[in-house]
């Protein structure tokens, strides 16, 4: 198989494989999202964050096992999957994002989030903590009159291009150990003389 063709072949299975993880880390983002004030929800969208490497590492060894009859999967191919199928599930979630926020939200994510920041506990534990000073000297510095205006002021484009800045750079990294799952191993090359 020519390089070019090893590329391509490569990036169509990431795109598609992309596709499903990005879908999956939507569904992710929805449930912390709405999950803000929801113990439940919040926790399953923290199980989708922290379940997101492992499927990223059964996708890269699928992967392994659908194109190892055209040829062994080295570490670099692995890699190339892997950074790529984290791409795509990041720009899928950044668009999601934006349109969330865009046209679908409203500011009841702010909305959500002011009442559990202003609750009595909450205010009580950012004083003990000292962090409460934090705040109020951010949002000062930043020209704001309170934390609310200050979070209502991000745009959807902001939130969305951080979440894919945050993850494609997230992504570069868990491809390194997602990428030893993904390569074919030194003993199917033996077995089979490759």
């Amino acid at each position: 198989m020519t390089t070019n063709q090893t590329l391509r072949q490569t990036n169509a299975f990431a795109m598609l494989d992309g596709l499903k993880f990005g879908l999956y880390w939507c569904f992710g983002f929805m449930c912390m999202v709405k999950g803000v004030g929801n113990g439940a929800l919040s926790s399953l969208g923290m199980m989708v964050v922290i379940s997101a490497p492992f499927l990223g590492g059964y996708l890269a060894h699928r992967f392994e096992g659908q194109v190892r009859p055209d040829e062994p999967v080295s570490y670099g191919k692995a890699y190339l999957y892997s950074a790529l199928l984290y791409l795509y599930a990041a720009i899928i979630l950044s668009v999601a994002a934006f349109v969330y926020f865009r046209w679908f939200d409203g500011g009841s994510f702010v909305t959500d989030y002011m009442a559990i920041h202003n609750s009595p506990e909450m205010q009580q534990a950012l004083h003990q903590s000292g962090m409460q000073e934090f705040f109020n000297t951010a949002v000062k510095q930043s020209g704001f009159s309170n934390l609310e205006e200050m979070l209502r002021s991000i745009s959807a484009a902001d939130i969305a291009a951080s979440l894919f800045n945050a993850n494609f750079f997230i992504g570069l990294i868990l491809s390194l150990p997602t990428a030893l799952v993904g390569k074919t191993s030194s003993r199917y090359k033996q077995q089979n003389n490759l």
